[in-house]
C-alpha cells in the first residue's frame, strides 16, 4: 500500500514537471491605464483631500471611491504631475507618494493589472485551461506608471522587466521567455529589447508578440490631449503634465513630415511640429520634455527577436484632427481611415520597415485581422490559435 502511495506521488510530481518542460513561459507587458496604481497622501498638504484618507496607501487607478463627489477634486490634484523647473522633469506633488501594485514572487498574473478593461482574464484562462500554464509561475506580467515617459522611468522600468525575465528563467528550469505586449507595452518592449545585447536576448527570449502595438506613437493621443480622457473624468490639464505625452505622440520617422495630422486656421502639423503644437496648445511645460524624450524610439530599431506584429484592421480610426481655433478650443473634428479603432494603419503596420534592418535569423510575421478591434485583440480566438502556433510548434 505504502509503495503503491508512494508510485502514485512520484507519478504527480513526473506529470507537474512534464507540463512545464518545453514550454515558454510568458511575461505580459500590458497597455495604457492599464497598471494599477496606488498614492499616500499628506492630507495637511494636500487640502482638497479628505482626512479620512490621511497618510494610508489608498488605490488611485482605477479606484471608484475617488470619483464620488466629495473627492473629485482631490483626484484632479493628485493624478497630475507638477513640472519642475530646476530639474525640467515632471514629479508628484508635494506630500503625494505613489508606488505599482506590483506582482510579488509568484504572485498571480492578473495582481496589478487592471483586467476588466481590456478582458486579460479570457486571455490568463486560455493558458491556465488549455495548456496547463501556472499563474504567477510560468505566465506572468509586469505593470508600470503610465503617466511617465522620461529616460529615468523607462530605464527604471526596463530593469524590473529584466530581473523579472532572469527569475521566471531561472525558475521555469531555463525556458526562454516569450514577451506578449498590448498597445503601449509594444513601445515599452520594443524599448527594452533596443536595450539589451545580442548575448543576453539570445538566452532569454524566445520571441515577443505584439498585440495591437503603439509601436510609432498614437494619432489619437493628440485627441487626448487636446479635449482630455473621457472628460471630465481626466481632463486635459491633468494629461498635459503626464509626459508620457512626450514620446508617444506620432513618430516622424514612420509619419513623415509631410503628412498634415492637425489642421487649425493659422498651422497646420506634421509628426515634425508637434514641439509648436504642444506649445500653442499651451502645454508649454510638456514641450520642453518633449524635446528631450521624442528621441527615445525616433528610429524605431529592430528588436532583433523572433517578433510577431499582430493588429487589427478595416476599423473606422481617426488620422487627422482639424480644429476650428488656433489654440484648440473650439470645434474640433476628426478624418477617419483604416486602423483597429484606436491605432491607424501606419502604426500597425509599421513593423515592415524591420524587413529591412532586422537580423535575417531572426523571424518577423506581421498579420492583420480584420475588423478585430484594438482591445478586442487580445481575447480573439483566432490570435490565441495564432499564439499557441507560435509557442508550441
Amino acid at each position: 500500500m505504502v509503495r503503491c502511495l508512494l508510485l502514485f506521488v512520484s507519478l504527480i510530481i513526473l506529470w507537474k514537471c512534464s507540463i512545464n518542460e518545453g514550454k515558454p513561459s510568458i511575461i505580459f507587458v500590458p497597455g495604457f491605464l492599464c497598471s494599477l496604481l496606488e498614492i499616500r497622501i499628506n492630507t495637511t498638504i494636500q487640502t482638497k483631500c479628505p482626512k479620512s484618507i490621511d497618510n494610508q496607501w489608498i488605490l488611485l487607478w482605477l479606484n471608484l471611491r475617488l470619483f464620488q463627489p466629495e473627492y473629485f477634486l482631490c483626484f484632479h490634484e493628485i493624478f497630475q504631475l507638477i513640472y519642475n523647473e530646476t530639474s525640467m522633469n515632471f514629479e508628484n506633488p508635494p506630500g503625494i507618494q505613489t508606488r505599482l501594485l506590483t506582482n510579488s514572487s509568484k504572485s498571480s498574473f492578473l495582481n496589478g493589472l487592471l483586467w476588466e478593461y481590456i478582458g486579460l482574464d479570457q486571455f490568463l484562462f486560455h493558458f491556465l485551461f488549455k495548456h496547463q500554464y501556472e499563474d504567477g509561475i510560468n505566465i506572468r506580467s509586469i505593470s508600470y506608471d503610465f503617466r511617465r515617459g522620461t529616460n529615468e522611468s523607462l530605464n527604471e522600468f526596463c530593469q524590473r522587466l529584466k530581473e523579472l525575465i532572469e527569475i521566471t528563467y531561472l525558475t521555469n528550469k531555463n525556458e526562454k521567455i516569450s514577451l506578449i505586449s498590448h498597445s503601449l507595452g509594444g513601445s515599452m518592449t520594443l524599448n527594452f529589447l533596443n536595450q539589451q545585447n545580442e548575448i543576453w536576448k539570445e538566452k532569454y527570449i524566445h520571441s515577443w508578440i505584439s498585440l495591437s502595438g503603439n509601436l510609432a506613437g498614437g494619432i489619437d493621443n493628440i485627441q487626448s490631449l487636446i479635449q482630455g480622457f473621457v472628460s471630465p473624468l481626466i481632463p486635459k490639464t491633468i494629461l498635459q503634465t503626464w509626459d508620457f505625452y512626450s514620446w508617444r505622440l506620432p513618430n516622424s520617422f514612420i509619419y513623415g513630415t509631410k503628412r498634415i495630422l492637425i489642421e487649425s486656421p493659422k498651422k497646420n502639423y506634421s509628426s515634425n511640429d508637434f514641439f509648436d503644437f504642444l506649445n500653442q496648445l499651451g502645454a508649454k511645460q510638456l514641450a520642453q520634455v518633449y524635446l528631450k524624450s521624442s528621441l527615445i524610439l525616433s528610429t524605431f530599431s529592430p528588436p532583433n527577436v523572433n517578433t510577431f506584429c499582430f493588429f487589427g484592421t478595416n476599423i473606422s480610426t481617426p488620422i487627422k484632427y482639424i480644429s476650428t481655433s488656433n489654440t484648440f478650443h473650439g470645434k474640433l473634428s476628426i478624418l477617419y481611415g483604416s486602423g483597429d479603432g484606436e491605432l491607424d494603419d501606419t502604426n500597425n503596420y509599421s513593423c515592415q520597415l524591420w524587413n529591412q534592418t532586422m537580423d535575417p535569423k531572426y523571424q518577423l510575421t506581421i498579420k492583420s485581422f480584420p475588423y478585430v478591434t484594438h482591445v478586442g485583440l487580445l481575447s480573439n480566438s483566432n490570435l490565441l490559435r495564432q499564439i499557441d502556433q507560435i509557442l508550441f510548434n
